[in-house]
């Protein structure tokens, strides 16, 4: 009978176990591996902040092409209709009628036609004084105008610093892609280390309480034989059950986990993954890791991107400082005009017009607005070097701060190896002290919590060694192990 229980019992736990691997093996097809490095690689492909990051640098690049523009020639092409719906008048005092007269002109220096002609004009630009208020209407109803239009910026000192500022904002939109590469990175880096955590986590958890089933069992049959009373029977039983809640509790920490990861590499929710590894494995060259100590800050991206900024500061400094200065520019106009009172396309003649030109303008006075601007963008640049100043303090901090949690992290996980394998060993002589009555199940509980919670202190150490070095490499810009 008694082995009967514990057969049974033996059976269930190994369905529990070994049912949802059979499960895995035959969907094994279809699961995503993830190991640490396969993860950043997907993330970095196909996280959509990168891909923004990555199209910001091709929409910066255009924009350097076009700055470059603004040096070539501009030409349009101008098409206008224009109709007249009440036309000019004009009034003319001046009397060429009386030309004839006062001799100022001979009329035998003209043909009778001449004559003719000059005096109807001398009539409409001479009116009865007292109908001279009337004038004279000119114009046609309808305007038609061809133009091509072609300028060229000979000496524009501010479109020459725009070219520079459009390379700074091209190197600053890199610089961009990449922090967002090393951030995106840093955080698949933690989110894959707690997953591993609650992973471990949620294995011992199911372990210990497979291992306390099967001493519940034994001691169960014991108290049937009158071997041990009936406190043992129910301490075991709330032992037991108290686990539970830690097995849920690591479960749904491995389940957030395992969605955070998804989000962060930029796939459905769905897809089902098996994280490869476990926490143990990052000890073997943990100690191996040269962790540097002095505080190079070259790679870091924040100080890079602010170094950025303050060059675009100096340069929009040296436009405002340019908006002084005289600018030549070059323009030429050809036109073909139409003016008709019909729309009989065919009948209509067509003038040409054109002319060329060269325009200085020299900047005399704008309320001040020039000066005002020049000292703004000074202030500006002394705000940057302050605020550098206090960045890049606080980032050597960081760099000291991570180094320090690195180092103590590696000390407690040589301290917390160590109480493993203390805690397993007072564990297994307390086991045999409980099997011989020697000792009691309060001791035994004891001996298997020391053994949990030595096992949880060891991987929270090595997850904190792992999450302070992520920390570092955010701040230093680089892998430290591919480096070293």
């Amino acid at each position: 009978m008694r082995v009967t229980k514990i057969s049974i019992v033996v059976m269930m736990i190994y369905g529990l176990f070994w049912l949802p691997v059979a499960n895995a093996q035959e969907a094994d097809s279809v699961i995503l591996r993830l190991d640490l490095e396969t993860a950043v690689q997907i993330a970095l492909s196909e996280n959509p902040l990168v891909k923004v990051a990555d199209m910001e640098i091709e929409k910066k690049t255009y924009a350097q092409k076009s700055a470059y523009g603004a040096l070539l020639p501009q030409i349009d092409l101008i098409g206008q209709f224009q109709r007249t719906l009440k036309r000019q008048t004009m009034y003319l005092d001046t009397d060429m009628g009386s030309l004839f007269g006062t001799g100022s002109i001979d009329p035998g220096d003209f043909t009778p036609e001449e004559l003719k002609v000059a005096e109807v004009l001398g009539k409409l630009m001479a009116p009865d004084p007292d109908a001279a208020d009337e004038g004279i209407q000119i114009g046609r109803k309808n305007m038609w105008t061809g133009t091509v239009n072609v300028s060229l910026p000979l000496v524009v000192p501010s479109l020459w610093k725009n070219i520079q500022m459009s390379k700074v904002d091209l190197e600053m939109a890199v610089e961009e892609s990449r922090s967002s590469k090393i951030d995106l990175t840093h955080q698949v880096k933690k989110a894959f280390y707690s997953i591993l955590l609650a992973k471990d986590s949620y294995n011992l958890f199911k372990e210990t309480y497979a291992t306390d089933s099967l001493n519940l069992v034994s001691i169960k049959n014991k108290f049937e034989q009158g071997v041990v009373a009936e406190y043992d029977v129910i301490t075991a039983d709330v032992r037991l059950k108290s686990i539970i809640p830690n097995i849920l509790q690591s479960e749904s920490m491995l389940k957030i986990a395992e969605l955070q990861l998804k989000m962060l590499m930029g796939i459905d929710a769905e897809v089902p993954v098996e994280i490869v590894g476990s926490l143990s494995d990052y000890e073997k060259w943990m100690f191996e890791t040269i962790v540097p100590s002095d505080n190079n800050l070259l790679e870091n991206s924040d100080l890079r991107q602010f170094d950025l900024q303050a060059m675009q500061a100096k340069n929009a400094h040296e436009i405002q400082k340019l908006q002084r200065l005289p600018t030549l520019t070059s323009s030429f106009s050809y036109s073909y005009i139409s003016q008709n009172n019909n729309f009989k396309f065919n009948t209509y003649r067509w003038d040409p017009y054109s002319v060329a030109g060269v325009t200085l303008a020299i900047p005399i006075f704008s309320g001040g607005q020039r000066y005002h601007n020049i000292k703004q963008s000074e202030i500006q640049l002394l705000q940057l070097q302050e605020q550098r100043h206090n960045l890049q303090r606080g980032l050597q901090l960081s760099v000291k701060n991570s180094v320090e949690l690195i180092n103590k992290s590696i000390e407690q996980v040589v301290a917390a190896e160590s109480s493993v394998n203390q805690a397993k060993k007072g564990y297994e002589i307390t086991q045999k002290r409980y099997e011989t009555g020697a000792g009691t199940i309060v001791d035994l509980n004891a001996a298997a919590l020391a053994v949990t919670n030595a096992e949880l202190q060891y991987r929270n150490a090595i997850y904190d060694y792992l999450a302070s070095k992520a920390d570092l490499e955010k701040t230093l810009g680089y892998d430290i192990n591919k480096i070293n």
